[in-house]
């Protein structure tokens, strides 16, 4: 390929000229030859990249185009005509984002009526920020609790296991996940617990705990490397702590 050839398509780029389709194949085709007559820098700018919208590669290979263009002193007219179609192409996403999100919602609500008696501030919070990566299992039973007790040799609280009769776990995006089987143990600076689950108040990872023979729900601050009491029991938890938490996100 020789130079003028490039300004060509470059050109084409540039102005609007090109499609997916057509500069994804010529990328194909010429990324050897390209590779050797560009910088490193060059090429990196122009090369398309791997993206799930489909005209985000060719709106960043043309700013590539375009700086090579002036770069050289080559005239052109910079096409919006990309960054148009990405922002069309988001926009589509992000209301078929909200329109599954509303679906998941609504579908929680429907499926989950004794967690919204129970725990309605918690439910009504939780409800506004599912998206469609974010899971509430189906109610645990006597038996799956008492099988976790036994294989933690650790007896869950009397709140606790009541909201795992309404629910086997929550595992919220938003950094909140509360499972039934993802119960372990954990030991501490020298003290015994159980962890229910994560909770991100102060850092990604931090983890709610139990102690045993007590209602108190115990933080541990991982960054800190301290644990704190964070409230008196599940109830509280649930309808103030994580409830508040979850509206603010």
């Amino acid at each position: 390929m020789d130079k003028e050839t490039l300004i060509t398509k470059l050109l084409d780029l540039a102005e609007g000229r090109e499609t997916p389709e057509s500069w994804r194949e010529w990328w194909n085709e010429h990324e050897a030859e390209l590779e050797s007559m560009l910088n490193r820098g060059e090429y990196l700018k122009l090369k398309p990249c791997q993206h799930g919208f489909q005209w985000v590669p060719l709106f960043g290979s043309q700013k590539g185009a375009i700086a090579i263009l002036e770069k050289n002193s080559i005239a052109f007219e910079a096409s919006n005509l990309y960054q148009e179609r990405y922002l069309a192409e988001l926009d589509a996403f992000c209301k078929e984002q909200e329109r599954v999100q509303r679906e998941k919602q609504k579908e929680f609500k429907t499926n989950n009526p004794e967690l919204f008696g129970r725990y309605p501030k918690f439910s009504k919070a939780l409800a506004k920020v599912l998206d469609s990566t974010d899971e509430i299992q189906p109610a645990a039973t006597e038996e799956q609790i008492g099988n976790q007790e036994s294989v933690l040799d650790f007896a869950l609280p009397a709140q606790v296991r009541e909201f795992f009769l309404l629910t086997a776990g929550i595992n919220v995006s938003t950094g909140v996940i509360i499972e039934l089987s993802g119960l372990f143990e954990l030991t501490i600076h020298g003290n015994r617990y159980c962890v229910l689950g994560e909770f991100w108040k102060e850092a990604d990872g931090d983890q709610l705990l139990l102690c045993p023979g007590e209602e108190t729900i115990w933080y541990y601050a991982h960054e800190q490397d301290k644990v704190k009491r964070l409230c008196n029991d599940m109830t509280e938890l649930l309808e103030k702590k994580l409830a508040r938490y979850l509206n603010e996100h």
